[in-house]
């Protein structure tokens, strides 16, 4: 594969993610629509928390791609854009990897069932409420600071697409061939 190219698995799997990472911030601002204890209120968490399981899985194969198939050069000449994309690319992936794991901690030290397709996570941690709490902020926190961090990217990406022009989004979008 040409390093002026991502990888075709590469540009499906952002994108899959994206549409998973939609899904499970949707899925958990609805949940503040309901009654605390309430089966929709669960439901939502459940649902927010199978989200995860799969950006955690996704993400993970996407490492394993990137590692395999690398990624192309950066258009940008200048070296602290460059620095910048990467250390934004590296936390982002180090959230969607980190993040799920506190939702299973927090679903674990809840005493709650953990539902992946069917299957049921085996209790591993002892419930506990003071951990529960604990490890719920760090999952808040985390989730937020995705916000942050998916903003900065689409804004960059948007930026290299309509004001320096450079190819960075359509070679994402597989639309053109990317320059060697």
């Amino acid at each position: 594969m040409s390093k002026s190219r991502y990888h075709p698995l590469s540009i499906f799997l952002h994108w899959f993610v994206f549409i998973l990472i939609i899904a499970a911030f949707i899925a958990i601002e609805l949940k503040g629509q309901f009654l605390k204890g309430s089966e929709p209120r669960e439901l939502c968490k459940t649902i927010h928390g199978v989200f995860g399981q799969l950006i955690f899985l996704a993400m993970a194969i996407r490492l394993m791609v990137r590692i395999k198939y690398g990624v192309p050069e950066p258009t940008n000449r200048k070296a602290i854009v460059n620095t910048l994309a990467k250390t934004i690319h590296w936390l982002m992936y180090a959230l969607l990897l980190i993040a799920p794991i506190f939702g299973i901690l927090y679903f674990q030290y809840a005493g709650k069932a953990i539902h992946f397709f069917g299957l049921i996570w085996p209790q591993l941690l002892t419930p506990n409420p003071e951990m529960k709490k604990f490890v719920e902020g760090i999952h808040e926190f985390l989730g937020n600071s995705l916000y942050f961090l998916i903003g900065l990217h689409a804004l960059a990406g948007l930026w290299q697409h309509y004001v320096t022009k450079d190819d960075t989004l359509r070679r994402m979008l597989n639309k053109v061939k990317a320059s060697t």
